[in-house]
């Protein structure tokens, strides 16, 4: 996934990903600057992907769209979000071939610490606690 990627759900149900640039950044500070009453920048997190997304689509012809229609009305759209990932593997990254070959699965029941928790489950939670004290 690149990074600046935003997905735009048009009011009709169609999607545009768009890739959001420097350009777009300034242009949403140019925004600010002209329209005082949207406050300041850091009164403006909810507005800022909607805007980096509009913008984005109108410079790369994605859309038509004027900000006020892009936000309101029946043609506004519905959502703009980062692009969902793709599913991973949640065990791919933790795989290191070679490594672990040979090793066994299961803890040993004659490791220390595997007698040592066995004990203490035995004995229960407080029992253990007043053994270590």
């Amino acid at each position: 996934m690149s990074t600046n990627q935003l997905t735009i759900t048009f009011s009709d149900g169609s999607t545009e990903t768009v890739q959001t640039t420097l350009e777009d950044r300034l242009a949403f500070e140019s925004a600010l600057r002209k329209n005082r009453g949207w406050g300041k920048l850091e009164d403006n997190a909810m507005k800022m992907m909607p805007f980096l997304a509009w913008n984005a689509a109108r410079r790369t012809g994605k859309t038509e769209l004027s900000w006020a229609e892009f936000t309101s009305g029946d043609t506004a759209a519905l959502s703009v979000e980062p692009p969902a990932d793709e599913p991973e593997d949640a065990d791919a990254d933790l795989e290191v071939p070679g490594l672990g070959k040979d090793t066994p699965t299961e803890p040993s029941s004659s490791s220390p610490s595997s007698s040592r928790a066995t004990t203490a489950a035995r004995r229960g939670a407080g029992a253990a606690k007043t053994a270590r004290d």
